[in-house]
């Protein structure tokens, strides 16, 4: 019998069921990178979500299903109700996000999230539609 990962032991090629905002959002979460944070101790995790229901405007569909790269830590690994899906290869889609946020993070210009998944595709969800975070 296999068993499954516990939270404390993350790996890159974990994917893992999450909790989404709504029912219509059942999102996973793929680990692709783990980088140890330099200043924190603690590590940054660099994940895919996908199966995700962003409105987007600029979208032909209306909708963003993926979330090719987010920077997360330990705190959003264990506040986002995970559940072990199986192991697979990291998705090389997280590459030029990745790219992006370790020059901007070098620099001083970026972080990680440390939000539960619901909290952090809300967050993504008002930056891409211009709503503050402080509306309901």
């Amino acid at each position: 019998m296999t068993q499954s990962p516990t939270p404390n032991h993350f790996a890159v090629g974990q994917l893992w069921a999450c909790q989404g905002r709504h029912a219509g959002e059942q999102p996973t979460l793929l680990i692709n990178r783990i980088d140890q944070h330099p200043l924190g101790g603690g590590n940054i995790y660099h994940v895919t979500l996908d199966a995700l229901k962003i409105r987007h405007p600029g979208l032909p569909s209306g909708f963003m299903t993926k979330l090719a790269h987010a920077p997360v830590t330990d705190q959003t690994l264990e506040r986002s109700q995970l559940r072990f899906i199986a192991q697979r290869t990291p998705d090389p889609a997280y590459e030029e996000g990745y790219g992006q946020w370790r020059e901007a993070f070098d620099e001083g210009r970026a972080g990680s999230f440390g939000v539960s998944t619901p909290t952090l595709l809300e967050i993504v969800e008002r930056r891409i539609n211009g709503t503050p975070l402080d509306q309901p």
